[in-house]
């Protein structure tokens, strides 16, 4: 078993990292390209840059959301909260960056980190609860997301198991093998599924406001395609 463990945990978490890393880089550089590139063939090139920001603000802090959808839009950003702080900050997580992060690099205080955890774990469970029941959501949903909110509660719920093994239904070196190669799994996937939004995510209101500024000469192209283009507008 600790064989194992030492190889999860080290050649292939470290194989997980560098891809993730790599492809998120490369999704990123695209986003980024393509947004440029856009944006030079606009007509209009004057964007509201302080609506962008304000609107970027309002989705990476949904507490609008909260009014229209309290229990569904808290369970979202905790879920989110969780996932974003505990890979970074757990202790444990913290050792194995050894080299790549910096000394002073802070860690959650344990009392905290298992809080956050639990607080994680339910609510991902809230969110799968609500994406069965709910026709609306359902509709968005694909198996591919579901698959990917009960791999983040592996991690979770093996993690936490692994920490305390005293409460843990099975033998604490298996969880923690178990939280190792589904953690490396989540890495592995993140540039190609949903999860690629944790990059992607402060893009989404620019590119919706530079996806309204149209190249020049467009209406007339739109006008020939449809052979419109001697009627008045």
């Amino acid at each position: 078993m600790d064989a194992w463990i030492e190889l999860a945990r080290g050649p292939l978490f470290r194989l997980a990292l560098t891809i993730c890393v790599l492809f998120l880089a490369l999704r990123l550089a695209n986003a980024v390209y393509l947004l440029a590139a856009a944006w030079w063939r606009a007509g209009d090139r004057d964007l509201p840059w302080k609506s962008v920001a304000q609107a970027t603000a309002r989705w990476l802090f949904p507490y609008h959301l909260l009014t229209v959808r309290p229990l569904y839009s808290a369970a979202s950003f905790l879920f989110h909260v969780g996932i974003l702080l505990l890979p970074f900050f757990l202790a444990g997580h913290v050792a194995l960056l050894q080299g790549i992060l910096p000394t002073w690099w802070p860690t959650l205080a344990p009392i905290l980190a298992d809080t956050l955890t639990l607080l994680s774990a339910a609510a991902v469970m809230a969110v799968l609860l609500a994406r069965a029941t709910t026709a609306s959501a359902q509709a968005l949903s694909t198996v591919q997301d579901v698959a990917v909110l009960l791999l983040l509660l592996l991690v979770l719920g093996a993690g936490f198991f692994a920490s305390h093994p005293a409460t843990s239904p099975f033998d604490a070196r298996a969880m923690l093998l178990v939280h190792i190669l589904s953690g490396n799994l989540a890495l592995l996937l993140t540039p190609f599924t949903k999860l690629v939004h944790c990059i992607l995510v402060p893009l989404t209101q620019l590119a919706s406001e530079v996806g309204w500024h149209f190249p020049a000469e467009s209406g007339r192209h739109v006008a020939v395609v449809l052979n419109k283009e001697n009627e008045p507008v």
